[in-house]
């Protein structure tokens, strides 16, 4: 697992896709590409950046435990680091005793892989690792 890997994106979740075009339209930020987590019961939608930035997914759920985020005001949700083999990182994770939500990594809502770190391993603090794919 590289040790300092780049962060990917920061993920929001959002109550609905209206309030995601509101804010997007005050920050000025346009969509790049969208896609459906059904895992997480998600519809993700990530921002286009310039000069190199990170951009930002907000995640605006229908289902399942997101919902309920932030007593359903949504609101900054996960950190995601990209790293270069998603399951060679949740096997150094395992060796370690700390476990990722789902038991394999998951297709997400772009060109990618990803698993979570379950919040205890990390003091609260949402993390994500996301492989991109070719």
């Amino acid at each position: 697992m590289t040790l300092d890997p780049p962060l990917h994106h920061v993920g929001i979740v959002q109550p609905d896709e209206e309030t995601v075009t509101a804010l997007m339209q005050v920050l000025n930020l346009t969509e790049d590409y969208r896609g459906y987590v059904p895992q997480f019961h998600a519809l993700c939608i990530f921002t286009r950046t310039t000069n190199g930035g990170s951009p930002i997914e907000f995640v605006v759920p229908d289902g399942g435990p997101l919902v309920k985020f932030n007593k359903g005001a949504g609101g900054i949700h996960h950190l995601a680091f990209a790293v270069p083999d998603i399951a060679a990182t949740q096997a150094e994770f395992a060796a370690q005793g700390i476990r990722m939500i789902e038991p394999e990594a998951v297709k997400g809502a772009g060109n990618f892989l990803c698993n979570f770190l379950a919040p205890t391993a990390t003091r609260g603090i949402i993390t994500e690792y996301v492989q991109l794919l070719d």
